[in-house]
């Protein structure tokens, strides 16, 4: 049987605040020490708990992807599995919509240091946003440092993507979670 996969790509934003309806899990660092955890995105975490909470078979990988197959997913069950992935992922995004501006100001500083620390590793970063233009558009088009640089042509392979992931978080793997 040919195997479908399913990749839910979770870059999600967020707020200090608590989610409801999923299980919550326990305080969670902006990013988990290598071999800890479940991947380097909390919010990815979240939401790959409430899916499993759902009764899902999936698989979380290391960069927050959420991972199902046909040999997991019947094809008859597609739509409420992603119904499900949709409700999961939804909690997140209403608490990174409900973001006040001093918590939007704190995700732009931790996004500048983020861009410090891609320089620092050797990659070029374009030039951030005001605070007032990033606070402005964070619910549009968001600026973020990883976004802004040229990371996808330096990370030659997954090693080198992780490492850097390591080394640079990025804020928005935390989004919705704090």
């Amino acid at each position: 049987m040919k195997r479908q996969m399913l990749k839910l790509a979770i870059v999600t934003a967020t707020a200090a605040g608590a989610l409801t309806g999923c299980a919550q899990a326990a305080e969670v660092t902006p990013v988990n020490p290598p071999g800890e955890g479940l991947s380097l995105s909390p919010a990815s975490n979240q939401i790959y708990e409430c899916i499993v909470a759902r009764g899902w078979d999936v698989e979380l990988t290391w960069d927050g992807g959420v991972e199902a197959s046909s040999d997991t997913i019947p094809l008859e069950q597609r739509d409420l599995f992603l119904k499900d992935s949709d409700e999961c992922a939804a909690e997140i995004e209403a608490v990174v919509s409900a973001m006040g501006t001093e918590q939007i100001a704190a995700v732009y500083e931790r996004e500048l240091a983020t861009r410090e620390c891609l320089i620092e590793s050797g990659l070029d970063v374009g030039a951030p946003p005001s605070q007032q233009q990033y606070i402005d558009t964070f619910n549009g088009e968001r600026w973020s440092a990883y976004g802004a640089s040229d990371v996808l042509n330096a990370a030659a392979d997954e090693v080198e993507w992780r490492k850097i992931n390591e080394t640079c978080p990025q804020p928005a793997w935390s989004l919705g979670v704090e």
